[in-house]
């Protein structure tokens, strides 16, 4: 895989293959815990069960700042600070404690707006997989498959009561919670820490495929865990070209405000979404539509890759 040329001057000073893994391995691990413990803290030692999928409203800011909190401690926070050490910086926020991130000022907007426009396109292709999944593999899988369902439709009905706004200035804060603070403190752990080291250690496109799939797994949703390897590989690709990190923060941060938006506004029957699934892959309009996204999507990336590589001026 061809990538973003750019000096690297931290190259001698990057973490080895076995420790940038013991690193992630810890992290995923402590996530959880601090996440349960922030948890039972707010809602006085209720376990998650009496909580979900239907938090008491007088608890649900709370726990918007539980998880944004929580990110920034667990991810966004122990990652700066590995920065600064392999840098050598005192200041965990120094500039070069930022560069070792991929942090860069400067920013092609058409590349960003090109990257943008990929995920978009690749939307389709998520939602039929999706959608096969539903149809076809849980329902084969028996009570295992239907447990993988529960699990996701409580986590997302407990995401949808987190994100309801009654006014402008609380959507707002919704948006930070859900979309601003996941795109920024995972994209720096995953794409700027993590597979930017591996690229050292193995191979760009091996940091890329491994890093994908840890973002996926960390999610820990068995019934999405296909798209989000997708989106993981997706958005890996395009920091791979870029280098600057700005890129894959902007299409986390859209690709997560897009799926907000379908959350709170797409109708919650789950028989009514799988007969809507199941009369959309009996169409053939649907499945070309899949085809025509998939191609302006390829037309898009190659066009991304053009203007990436030829390291135009930053804006």
């Amino acid at each position: 895989m061809q990538t973003f040329s750019f000096s690297d001057s931290f190259a001698a000073r990057r973490p080895s293959f076995a420790f940038n893994t013991l690193l992630l391995i810890a992290l995923m691990l402590l996530y959880p815990l601090v996440g349960a413990l922030l948890f039972s803290m707010v809602t006085g030692g209720l376990q998650q069960g009496a909580v979900l999928p239907h938090p008491d409203r007088s608890t649900i800011s709370l726990l918007r700042l539980v998880q944004s909190v929580g990110q920034l401690l667990m991810l966004a926070l122990p990652v700066i600070c590995f920065a600064a050490w392999h840098t050598g910086r005192r200041n965990p926020f120094s500039g070069d404690s930022f560069a070792f991130l991929g942090i860069r000022r400067g920013v092609d907007l058409a590349t960003v707006a090109l990257a943008v426009g990929g995920i978009f396109l690749l939307q389709p292709l998520l939602y039929t997989i999706s959608s096969l999944q539903d149809l076809y593999l849980w329902p084969y899988l028996g009570d295992a498959g239907k447990e993988v369902v529960r699990q996701r439709d409580m986590m997302e009905l407990f995401i949808k009561e987190l994100a309801r706004a009654s006014s402008l200035s609380e959507f707002v804060q919704v948006a930070f919670v859900f979309a601003l603070t996941p795109a920024v403190c995972e994209e720096m752990l995953f794409r700027g820490y993590i597979q930017q080291n591996y690229t050292y250690s193995i191979s760009s496109g091996g940091a890329v495929l491994l890093t994908g799939f840890v973002f996926a797994f960390f999610h820990l949703s068995a019934a999405n865990l296909l798209p989000l390897a997708l989106l993981g590989w997706y958005i890996g690709y395009i920091y791979s070209k870029t280098g600057n990190l700005a890129v894959p923060v902007a299409v986390h941060l859209m690709n997560n405000l897009a799926a907000l938006f379908f959350l709170l506004f797409a109708d919650g029957s789950d028989s009514r979404m799988i007969m809507r699934s199941e009369l959309l892959l009996d169409s053939l309009w649907w499945w070309l539509v899949v085809a025509g996204s998939l191609l302006l999507h390829f037309m898009v990336i190659r066009r991304f890759s053009v203007l990436s590589i030829s390291g135009r001026k930053m804006v």
